[in-house]
């Protein structure tokens, strides 16, 4: 009987002390999981570390912003002027941060140590930067609306949205061609219906291509012609362009600047501001092909040379009111012209947008022989960067053309901080990213 007695006391310590076991592992896993999981409390400590580190970086970003426009009292943020503040606030760069090479904004700020990056904007506003190429890629979508100024759907001014391609004179801009459109201009506005596709990814902004070349209100390609279409092509062709670049995100810091006039005016240009788009050039085709100026000889051989004409012709000019110089007196001009295949761009995805249709570039170029000289207006034909005839100067008289007619191709500049990473859906097979 005392063994017995023995045995079940025996029995009845061991249970309770499974018991115990079991009760204080559940109990160490509650602990554990209160203190270590998504919502424990060493997590959200060290959450709460990150967005104090964060906050504190981000606030001396913004006071080195703020400084730099008092430095220019009131002005635009110069770079010097942001390093300067930088250097108070963070110390070294190279050491302790790196700034952006770019002279304008946006400005992207990274501190050596925690690698986070911030971006700051033309009027001094800083956010956290967002490595959008992680994210969004050459070709996808994005749905940006140039109509509508923010995300509550404030409407662009009417007036922004539109603009009527004049047919102009030599001493004032136009296209040289009278439409049938009322007025005899060529009219284009703005609407929703137009698709947007990602071209290029840069230090803060991407850039946008319209999915399709576009054509006037009437559904009619856009026509410049002789003399005056040669003189102001950039320039038309920038005007309209820059009334999709109203859009909310789009980013209208951007300054786009033209040439205009004939080979004996000057340098002259002018620029678009407030706008963030433009219209796409030869500069644009040529960053996606890889080529750069001194590829431009491989592509033609005269490329360059001032060799020629090598007698005095008649040349276009704003000086006269139907943009035909008066006399001869224009020689030995550079030679710009070239053209290329589609099969420059390595990636497929880019030939098919860029090589979709035909469609005028801002860029104008010269092609000079010995006794004459052509003045062009660049385009993409089919497979190939081309360039189309608008006067050709001769000893005797300049000689104008009418031109094929061709669509025209935006480009918009788009803030890549407010692209919502979180938030696609799919248009045509390919990724289509919504706005914040």
């Amino acid at each position: 009987m005392r063994n017995k007695g023995k045995q079940t006391n025996n029995g009845i310590t061991l249970i309770a002390l499974v018991i115990t076991i079991i009760v204080l592992l559940i109990l160490a896993g509650v602990t554990i999981a209160t203190l270590t999981g998504d919502n424990g409390i060493l997590t959200k400590a060290s959450q709460a570390s990150e967005q104090t580190e964060i906050g504190d970086e981000q606030e001396k970003v913004k006071l080195s912003a703020t400084g730099a426009i008092a430095e220019n009292n009131g002005g635009e943020i110069t770079r010097t002027n942001l390093n300067k503040e930088l250097t108070n606030y963070i110390g070294t760069e190279g050491t302790d941060y790196t700034l952006s090479e770019t002279e304008t904004a946006p400005f992207v700020v990274t501190y050596t140590d925690s690698g986070r990056s911030y971006v700051i904007d033309e009027n001094g506003n800083v956010s956290e930067y967002v490595d959008i190429s992680k994210y969004v890629g050459v070709g996808d979508y994005i749905n940006y609306n140039p109509t509508v100024s923010d995300k509550s759907g404030t409407q662009v001014e009417a007036s922004k949205l539109t603009y009527t391609s004049p047919t102009g004179t030599g001493t004032e801009h136009g296209n040289g061609y009278t439409s049938t459109e009322e007025g005899g201009g060529q009219k284009f506005t703005a609407t929703t219906s137009t698709k947007w596709r990602v071209l290029d990814i840069g230090n803060g902004t991407v850039t946008l291509i319209s999915e399709n070349p576009i054509t006037t209100d009437v559904g009619e390609n856009f026509t410049m012609n002789g003399a005056i279409g040669y003189l102001y092509a950039e320039q038309e062709l920038n005007e309209i362009c820059k009334i999709y670049g109203y859009g909310y995100g789009a980013d209208t810091s951007q300054v786009t600047k033209y040439s205009y006039g004939g080979p004996l005016d000057g340098d002259l240009t002018g620029e678009i501001t407030d706008s963030g788009a433009r219209s796409i050039t030869i500069e644009d085709i040529n960053k996606q092909a890889g080529i750069t100026e001194a590829d431009y000889t491989t592509l033609d051989s005269n490329y360059g040379s001032r060799t020629n004409p090598t007698t005095n012709v008649y040349y276009p000019t704003i000086t006269t009111s139907n943009g035909n110089s008066s006399l001869a007196g224009v020689k030995n001009l550079q030679y710009t012209y070239y053209l290329y295949s589609k099969t420059k761009i390595e990636n497929t995805d880019v030939q098919s947008m860029l090589f979709n249709g035909n469609y005028w570039l801002a860029s104008c170029c010269i092609d000079a022989s010995s006794s004459s000289s052509s003045f062009y207006v660049r385009r993409v034909v089919g497979s190939y960067t081309n360039s189309n005839y608008f006067c050709w100067g001769l000893s005797s008289n300049l000689r104008e053309f009418t031109n094929d007619a061709c669509a025209v191709r935006p480009i918009v500049t788009l803030k890549s901080n407010v692209i919502d990473t979180s938030s696609s859906t799919e248009y045509n097979g390919e990724t289509m990213w919504n706005l914040k």
